[in-house]
């Protein structure tokens, strides 16, 4: 039966509006990348282009978490597990094979990728507060690990050959890696929203007893979505400890890195694409610059105060405020 004529008119203005509201957010998403590339290119200031490489590296390891924390509805406290051990496959593989840090980026994402099968096959069969205290727990006990073996240089940590650059020229380097790296995950993580496995992720979220119910290989999707936000962590871990030029465990394996991932989902809102970019940038630029004017305290209180905001008063983050707003939800 054909629909009636107002609600034709209805359903074709609001196709129009969603398209308009594309339109505009990926021409706002071209101005901020040539705004970022004109900034990396032009500008002078070492410690804000810092910043801003922290602020892109966070965008991606956020955008890795989101695909289990945010499709899946499971609060991963794995990530600097992950982070760490791609920072030390780096350090070890470039010292033994006598090669650049840089050319190890797929062995740091391979060797986290495979640590994530070994720890998701047995702990992604927990749920909720369970998950997130195992991926907790497992962090510390790698971190002891690692400050006791005698590969890693247990807590002196190891050094990595930097690169025969400049510190500007090495700067923006990395700077441009990590923006072109958060693009490109980003992207993915737009198409993994839109295709059959993240519809298999929502619906884990929403009810896993009746996913598996209707067919869906639950254990399965939800380990392909741990491993893939494990290697990204890993290589994401590589590029920081060539950026840095030197890795302990204390540092490497920090719980805030965890941390700063969930809060930035949740600020940004986990359940998209867009979400990540937005609460991983707001939420590193305010902590770094907060970093630079006091001990480090005033960013820890800022960051749980925000977690503690949107958490309770703004559900679904700033993205979801905004579809919220325009009263109609919209995929970029």
């Amino acid at each position: 039966m054909p629909l009636p004529t107002a609600s034709r008119w209805s359903r074709s203005g609001l196709l129009a509006r969603r398209r308009v509201v594309e339109r505009a957010g990926w021409a706002s998403l071209v101005v901020v990348v040539g705004l970022l590339v004109a900034f990396g290119l032009t500008t002078g200031q070492l410690g804000t282009l810092r910043i801003a490489t922290t602020a892109l590296m966070y965008v991606v390891l956020t955008e890795a978490w989101s695909v289990l924390g945010g499709y899946g509805g499971y609060l991963n406290f794995g990530m600097a597990m992950f982070f760490g051990v791609g920072a030390y496959t780096t350090a070890i593989v470039a010292k033994e094979a006598s090669i650049p840090p840089l050319e190890t980026v797929v062995a740091a994402g391979v060797v986290a990728g495979l640590l994530a099968v070994a720890v998701g096959l047995p702990s992604l069969r927990l749920r909720g507060a369970y998950f997130a205290i195992v991926t907790f727990v497992l962090t510390l006990a790698v971190q002891q690990l690692v400050m006791v073996l005698g590969i890693t240089n247990g807590s002196l940590g190891l050094y990595l050959q930097p690169l025969a650059l400049s510190a500007r020229a090495a700067d923006q380097l990395y700077f441009f890696i990590f923006l072109g790296f958060a693009l490109l995950v980003a992207l993915g993580v737009r198409q993994i929203g839109r295709s059959r496995f993240g519809a298999a992720l929502v619906a884990i979220r929403e009810d896993e007893d009746a996913a598996e119910v209707l067919g869906v290989p639950t254990t399965r999707v939800k380990l392909i979505a741990f491993v893939v936000a494990a290697v990204l962590a890993g290589m994401v871990g590589c590029l920081y400890a060539a950026q840095l030029y030197y890795i302990e465990p204390v540092g490497t394996f920090q719980f805030s890195v965890s941390l700063n991932v969930v809060v930035a989902a949740i600020v940004g809102g986990a359940q998209s694409w867009v979400g990540p970019l937005l609460g991983a940038s707001a939420t590193q630029v305010l902590s770094q610059e907060l970093l630079t004017h006091t001990q480090g305290v005033d960013g820890t209180l800022a960051l749980g105060g925000l977690l503690v905001i949107f958490a309770r008063f703004v559900p679904g983050g700033i993205a979801g405020f905004f579809r919220r707003r325009r009263g109609t939800k919209v995929s970029l």
